[in-house]
């Protein structure tokens, strides 16, 4: 994978989600494909949660 640092407009945006996950309880979302940074919101569906914790491999 190729590094790409974060434009400006990218970055103000991370930074204000950043901040309202901290102050506002706020969800940060990422792409599936390539997990960048696809913005926030106030809740997440529960299946877009299911999705998530399914992805996570777990090795015993």
């Amino acid at each position: 994978m190729d590094f790409r640092p974060l434009n400006e407009l990218e970055r103000r945006h991370l930074i204000t989600a950043l901040r309202g996950n901290a102050d506002g309880n706020r969800v940060l979302l990422m792409d599936r494909k390539d997990t960048s940074f696809a913005g926030s919101a106030e809740e997440v569906p529960d299946e877009e949660v299911i999705n998530a914790i399914k992805s996570v491999p777990c090795h015993y």
